[in-house]
């Protein structure tokens, strides 16, 4: 008997897996001589927030994850267990990101340095929306990314300070809660 085909969970890695905002808002306190914090940037358009220009956030982004990858904390404690429970419960288990290429290779050592458990790793670098990419499940942390996944993709929004005024059906605050729901 031919078995079913497994299911695809994607899973976003900038704010879901990473806690790279940590990291980019003492970036951004070094070069601005700030005192933000993750929790002060309550937008995703962060240059609608901060006085910094969109270059400027993805070029903090890009040495953040280029130069201080050691420095970035997963979202929990012993993440790489959680994405091999998804595993062991069926579900193939897809990266997905999208970033600026330099910052490729450290992201790959991010995940592997945190044992994240993965099937595939997507990289994507231009404006295709993840909705358009093959899972069952998306996790994210961007409403933008939400917003054109229909029926009979699902998608489970990760709580972060820039998305807490979108309504949407599905959150959690940890990755261990999206695994549950699987």
């Amino acid at each position: 008997m031919p078995s079913e085909a497994a299911k695809t969970v994607a899973i976003d890695v900038d704010s879901v897996l990473a806690d790279v905002m940590l990291v980019w808002a003492d970036e951004y306190n070094l070069r601005r001589k700030g005192r933000i914090t993750k929790d002060s940037i309550t937008k995703w358009d962060i240059p609608t927030i901060l006085p910094i220009t969109p270059d400027d956030v993805y070029s903090y982004f890009t040495h953040v994850w280029s130069r201080r990858w050691t420095e970035i904390p997963p979202t929990e404690p012993n993440i790489g267990a959680v994405t091999k429970k998804m595993h062991k419960k069926g579900y193939r288990v897809s990266i997905i990101t999208k970033r600026e290429r330099p910052t490729v290779a450290y992201v790959a050592k991010w995940l592997d340095f945190h044992d994240i458990y993965a099937d595939d790793l997507l990289f994507i670098y231009d404006a295709v929306p993840k909705a358009n990419y093959p899972f069952d499940v998306l996790i994210d942390d961007a409403p933008k990314n939400l917003v054109d996944v229909v029926a009979p993709k699902s998608a489970i929004l990760f709580n972060q300070p820039w998305n807490s005024d979108f309504t949407w059906p599905v959150r959690v605050s940890k990755l261990s809660e999206a695994e549950k729901l699987l």
